[in-house]
């Protein structure tokens, strides 16, 4: 018998770990995702929450394009909810959208953990760590691309845990081609998903060659995967050349014009840090990685100084989370986008 055909070797154990954890998990995500969403509706905005909304929910509502990538797939599910949702301003009725993206970001991030550790308490305490930390807690109440992108990174983690769990070629073969997707379609919200798509795309990749499970009609499907997920982006030019909103971005009807707003060149994080940090790349993240190697490293003097030596590891880890995941916004880079919006 093969390694994958028994019950005694590790894909075996494997599997027989995974039953009970898939199913605790669901249940656990489905209770983690309704105590988040209930909070996040109770602290949503009443109307626009200011920064990038006002622009978000106009191009929302009357289908045009907001400003660089475009966020065609943030525009259109918001066009959506504001036809189903049956109360609510315009603006209210966006903020509660994202309220629940950040409630299943929540969700998959406590059945990423459960799967992977077996316990519920770690699970609940890294979802409601993440979630109820100042910057995602306020960024996942308003109407932003932000806790969409959390969902599509807890979901990534989630299929990655799904594939490396997978005991046969068939399931990682389809897992495989559900992240590829997945891929695709988290590159039509926010680009800095791209740094998980970096790690994660080489390591599947690697896993499938290892198995001796990648050839080149797998990758072809798998690359066919990826640019079905990239079709939302199909909307910028159609947007454009109906030309139906009062308020819209740029001229995507062009090859050229959509690159230029697929591409960020006209707009972007770096580009309204330029004019305070400095006229280079590599100065803007040279000044960006100083900030947070000093965020990341520092410990209130409270803290590290009185709390720390007296408790164990476990506990002194625990503390330093928290702090970390409840940073300010002072942080250069981070500031200066922030008042910019």
């Amino acid at each position: 018998m093969g390694l994958h055909d028994d019950g005694r070797g590790p894909a075996g154990g494997r599997a027989a770990r995974v039953g009970p954890r898939r199913s605790g998990g669901l249940r656990g995500g489905l209770a983690v995702f309704a105590a988040v969403a209930a909070v996040f509706t109770l602290t949503l905005p009443p109307s626009v929450p200011g920064g990038d909304s006002g622009e978000l929910i106009t191009a929302a509502h009357e289908l045009g394009v907001a400003h660089p990538p475009g966020y065609p797939l943030f525009t259109l599910v918001a066009k959506l909810a504001i036809r189903l949702f049956p109360f609510g301003s315009v603006a209210y009725r966006v903020n509660l959208l994202c309220g629940l993206f950040g409630a299943v970001a929540a969700a998959l991030l406590f059945f990423t953990v459960f799967r992977l550790s077996g316990s519920h308490a770690g699970g609940i305490l890294a979802a409601g760590v993440f979630s109820f930390s100042r910057l995602t807690w306020h960024w996942s109440i308003a109407a932003e691309v932000f806790s969409l992108n959390n969902l599509f990174v807890g979901l990534l983690m989630a299929l990655t845990v799904h594939f490396e769990e997978a005991a046969t070629a068939k399931e990682r073969s389809k897992v495989a081609k559900i992240g590829a997707f997945c891929c695709g379609l988290s590159l039509c919200n926010q680009h800095t998903i791209v740094l998980y798509i970096l790690c994660i795309i080489p390591w599947i990749l690697f896993r499938l060659l290892k198995e001796k499970e990648l050839s080149l009609g797998s990758l072809l499907k798998l690359s066919l995967c990826f640019g079905a997920g990239l079709l939302p982006y199909v909307y910028l030019p159609v947007s454009s050349y109906l030309n139906q909103a009062r308020w819209t971005w740029g001229d995507q009807t062009t090859l050229l014009g959509f690159l230029t707003h697929f591409l960020r060149e006209e707009y972007g994080t770096f580009s309204l840090a330029k004019s305070e940090i400095g006229s280079s790349m590599s100065e803007i993240l040279l000044k960006s990685q100083e900030a947070m190697c000093t965020m990341l490293t520092e410990v209130p003097k409270p803290i590290s100084d009185d709390f720390l030596p007296n408790q164990s590891e476990d506990t002194n880890w625990f503390m330093i989370s928290i702090h970390h995941t409840n940073i300010t916004n002072t942080e250069e880079l981070l500031a200066l986008i922030l008042s910019q919006i």
